[in-house]
């Protein structure tokens, strides 16, 4: 290995298998070069983690507490509760500091808490108003605390509300489901979701929606936005935004669904083929990512399969030509994703 690598943690465990180390001495050399997990980083890592859970967890209980309680509580009462709620959140953000853990969990709880006030007001007055326009309405009103908060967690609460009322808006007024998509309500939210992204146009919508929220992040962490430079929000939205093309292409390749409605078919599979392409380069060249890196694949991989399912004709020898073909691409996929590694290790 050459003199000028820099230390790292997969370099040092490489040098110590080239020259025998033992254990103990491995463990000083990770030592020595300051790679070892610090006590105080996991404590406040655990710390963040508590709080943010905790938090979620008592916002969780307003909203059970009003669903259990429902019939006992005065309207009144119901919304003094939620009010003081949200204002007792926010004036713990204020008080505490945007700039710390617990400031900013309190914001994103009283983002939450908005959530339930809605709920609740519209139970209370039938106003008739479609689904979408509460998450549509949720997220314009977080929107100047998303701008003040200046945290990956309102943001990303922020997206998931638009996606939920774009769907909303799609299945409810521009094209309603019909058939097997009706039954998927009865098997709970999340199959109805799941069912409502193979749609080609509606999955184009998102897949739009989440790519602008994606460049936007991308944009601010490259001019250096110092609260813009997590991993966690485009990860998950880089995620959101691939599984809204792959749902779709599969069910396309599968139920051969190019025939169907010509012209809307096509548009998942080539929406896919570009989003998979642009990942490879962006988070190969331009910032290394191996999580969006590995999800891109694997849809990769999930799409080529369903395809060779398609083509390839029964029999217990296609079975073998099918586990053959998944081994090598997993394969491919895994040496491809550890050359990536090792060349962001060395700076490459």
């Amino acid at each position: 290995m050459p003199r000028d690598t820099p230390a790292s943690y997969a370099n040092v465990l490489e040098m110590a298998e080239q020259l025998s180390l033992s254990t103990s001495s491995c463990r000083r050399a990770i030592e020595i070069a300051q790679l070892s997990p610090r006590r105080d980083r996991l404590l406040r890592g655990i710390d963040r983690f508590l709080i943010v859970i905790g938090a979620l967890l008592i916002v969780a209980g307003i909203a059970l507490f009003f669903a259990w309680n429902w019939a006992d509580l005065a309207p009144m009462a119901k919304f003094g509760l939620i009010e003081g709620g949200i204002v007792t959140a926010a004036v713990l953000a204020w008080r505490l500091g945007l700039d710390s853990v617990a400031g900013r969990t309190s914001l994103l709880a009283a983002a939450l808490l908005i959530g339930t006030f809605l709920a609740v007001f519209g139970q209370i007055y039938q106003t008739g108003a479609d689904p979408y326009g509460l998450f549509l309405v949720w997220s314009l009103l977080i929107l100047p605390w998303s701008l003040i908060g200046r945290q990956a967690g309102l943001w990303l609460l922020m997206v998931v509300l638009l996606n939920i009322a774009a769907i909303m808006y799609y299945t409810q007024v521009l094209s309603p489901p019909d058939g097997w998509w009706q039954l998927s309500q009865l098997l709970g939210p999340l199959v109805w979701l799941g069912t409502t992204v193979m749609d080609s146009i509606l999955a184009s919508y998102l897949f739009t929606l989440n790519v602008a929220a994606l460049v936007v992040w991308e944009f601010g962490m490259r001019r250096g936005v110092p609260w813009m430079q997590g991993m966690v929000f485009p990860r998950l939205i880089a995620t959101l935004a691939l599984s809204t093309v792959v749902l779709p292409t599969i069910v396309i390749v599968v139920a051969a669904g190019f025939q169907e409605r010509p012209g809307v078919g096509v548009i998942s599979p080539l929406l896919m083929v570009a989003a998979t392409g642009m990942c490879l380069y962006y988070y190969r060249y331009q910032r290394h990512d191996l999580f969006i890196l590995t999800c891109s694949l694997l849809g990769a991989i999930m799409v080529i399969t369903s395809l060779a399912i398609r083509v390839t004709p029964g029999g217990a020898g296609s079975l073998l030509v099918l586990a053959a073909l998944l081994i090598a691409q997993v394969a491919a996929a895994a040496w491809w994703l550890r050359r990536v590694a090792v060349d962001r290790e060395n700076g490459a």
